[in-house]
């Protein structure tokens, strides 16, 4: 019995040798193993499920610990086989540090990974795909989402570069990466700078991140800082984004500023006008396809501007929604709206002695997006125009514009707009209904302003229709009608005398001083056809006399043509009755009297006062008589007349 145990004991202690022996010859040939002989199978693994050669052609090594490290030396990834280079990845060494029990549990634990002088090729072909991209393989169906989980300890890159090509969007990138502060703690974070050229224009990007391992967490906000210029468009961040590979959840502090908002176009596909230079901060964030600008500040050109804008990118085409206020808004800042400045933000002046804006719209802008957009500035700055404040509704969509309703205080009163234009025609069409309400004449003809004179209130109408790709093409081609009526009020007797040239009523009233003269009623009704807008009737009837108006004012030709002749209802002994001229360009319109009558009438009386001198007043005496007009008739058929529009050519 006791020969069976001590047998059984011995048995047991010659197993345990054996074992103990077994584990250090395991032990040893794992310490001499060359792990060199890994690399062929490991290469062809790699290869085999993503399609692209991948070589380890440096060392391998594995340090054994409870934690082992792996290292690997100068490898190489393939790219694309239409890619530029051969070559999408290269790492001059890696070293893995992972936790050997958690691989029990089928969990990839990465303690510390350290990359040193990666160069990573990111790039599109033509068709807009991206070598990072791969086809299907038999191994793709084999690993199962989830089946293995994969948890990330510290990162670190050491003198990274990843460039960037996609020759389709003229875009060519190289950012440079470094870890800041190792890769002990949490304290490490990214520090980058990029240069190149984005969309054909240059980019320049420096800034940071925060750590590397915070990338995992997808929940969690990480920072970013950086500033940096694309063309001359400059710009500042400086905030968290919770997932920077899609930009999800970015919530930043952000700075934009450049000379003209249209050059944002180029760089980001937003369609906006031409502005003069502009310097605008807000909060910037990006949810889903929704990119936000609120309770952004700023200035365009002379005006303050702030709001909230918006773009949502996933309807096509893209969605701008906008609030925006001017509290001091200078009217030469919205000429980029009718063709008046280039996208570089510069002025354009039209050719010769010619006003209108004659710059043709940016058709592909204004089909690139959708929009609802809502203006108000609160006090126009103006040199000439007696301007107040502006309400603006401006919709696109399709390709079809509405101002509805485009509301402008104008001396003391206001004009209120319709206007469609319909791009999706060749040329634009384009319709305009208009309506001015209780505009004050001293306000309006400030130059003519007089404390006891031409006071009364002014309104107008007009709808017509054109066609053009320019305002100057819209104007030119006009078809429709227009009214201006003032019932009632007070004129100035002195420029009543001067548009008779009544010379002998005019002295009076140089020596006692100008006296108001009550109006009956001013109407003024044009027809327009293609460009041309001729008088129908243009009358100002007053106590003392009447002026009528005729001629055209010609939109294509930009030209004026327009006389007024006066008939007085009281007597003057010396009156050379020559009709007032207005005529010329746009520009520099001319106002002088037609000396053809003038002359004339100075003529006879001279030569009547060789026969008897008494005779000389008989050609210069005004008997008057000229009857009342009637008013409410004719302002009925110009307010009739300005109701109707032919449908343009």
């Amino acid at each position: 019995m006791v020969d069976k145990t001590t047998r059984k004991t011995h048995r047991l202690q010659a197993w345990k040798i054996i074992v103990l022996a077994l584990l250090l010859i395991i032990a040893l040939a794992i310490y001499l193993f060359e792990w060199n002989m890994l690399r062929g199978p490991i290469s062809r693994r790699v290869t085999a499920a993503t399609g692209r050669p991948f070589a380890i052609n440096g060392d391998l090594h594995v340090q054994l610990s409870r934690n082992p490290t792996v290292t690997a030396e100068r490898l190489s990834f393939g790219n694309a086989s239409w890619g530029s280079k051969p070559e999408m990845a290269s790492l001059e060494r890696i070293s893995v540090q992972f936790n050997l029990k958690a691989l029990f549990h089928r969990e990839v634990r990465l303690l510390n990974v350290v990359a040193e002088n990666p160069q990573v090729l990111l790039e599109k072909n033509p068709q807009g795909q991206g070598n990072w991209q791969f086809g299907n393989t038999a191994d793709d169906k084999a690993a199962e989402p989830g089946k293995w989980q994969v948890h990330y300890g510290n990162v670190a890159i050491r003198q990274g570069v990843i460039h960037y090509l996609d020759t389709a969007g003229k875009t060519d990138v190289t950012a440079k990466l470094d870890t800041i502060g190792g890769i002990t703690g949490q304290q490490a974070s990214v520090a980058f700078a990029a240069g190149g050229s984005m969309r054909a224009l240059p980019l320049k990007v420096t800034g940071t991140g925060g750590a590397l391992l915070d990338l995992q967490n997808t929940k969690a906000a990480y920072p970013v800082k950086g500033s940096g210029t694309v063309g001359k468009t400059r710009f500042s961040a400086d905030g968290t984004v919770t997932d920077p590979i899609r930009l999800a959840g970015l919530a930043i502090n952000f700075t934009l500023a450049g000379n003209s908002l249209a050059e944002l176009y180029d760089i980001l596909h937003i369609p906006l006008p031409p502005t003069a230079p502009y310097k605008l901060a807000g909060f910037l964030h990006h949810d889903n396809q929704l990119w936000s600008f609120k309770r952004f500040v700023g200035k365009v050109g002379n005006s303050d501007l702030s709001g909230d804008w918006s773009v949502d990118l996933a309807p096509k085409p893209q969605f701008i929604r906008a609030d925006l206020v001017s509290k001091s808004l200078d009217l030469k800042d919205l000429s980029g709206f009718v063709g008046a400045r280039a996208d570089s933000g510069k002025t354009i002046q039209p050719p010769g002695d010619k006003v209108l804006p004659q710059t043709p719209y940016n058709l592909e802008k204004v089909r690139a997006a959708n929009a609802d957009v809502r203006f108000r500035g609160q006090h126009i700055q103006t040199e000439k125009m007696p301007f107040d404040d502006l309400k603006a509704h401006l919709i696109l969509d399709n390709g079809k514009i509405r101002l509805d309703p485009l509301d402008v205080g104008v001396a003391g009163g206001n004009v209120v707009a319709r206007i469609t234009m319909d791009t999706t025609v060749a040329p634009i069409q384009t319709s305009v209904d208009l309506a001015a309400r209780k505009l004050q004449l001293d306000q309006l003809l400030p130059a003519l302003k007089n404390p006891k004179a031409n006071v009364g209130l002014v309104g107008a109408q007009a709808k017509f229709i054109g066609r053009g790709n320019s305002v100057a093409q819209m104007l030119g081609s006009a078809d429709g009608n227009m009214a201006i009526i003032m019932n009632g009020g007070e004129i100035s007797k002195l420029l009543l005398r001067l548009a008779n040239l009544d010379v002998a009523n005019l002295i009076p009233i140089l020596f006692t001083g100008d006296k108001p003269v009550p109006v009956r009623c001013l109407v003024t009704d044009l027809a327009v056809k293609d460009g041309n807008a001729g008088i129908r009737t243009l009358i100002l009837d007053t106590e003392k006399q009447v002026i009528y108006g005729s001629g055209n004012i010609n939109f294509k030709t930009e030209q004026i043509d327009i006389a007024l002749k006066t008939q007085a209802k009281d007597i003057s002994l010396v009156a050379l009755r020559g009709p007032i001229l207005i005529t010329g360009p746009f520009k520099k319109p001319a106002v002088r009297p037609s000396l053809a009558q003038a002359t004339g009438r100075t003529a006879a009386a001279v030569a009547l006062g060789f026969v008897a001198p008494p005779l000389a007043l008989l050609p210069l005496i005004q008997l008057g008589g000229a009857e009342d007009t009637p008013c409410g008739a004719m302002i009925r058929e110009a307010t009739k007349n300005a109701g109707r529009v032919k449908r343009a050519k």
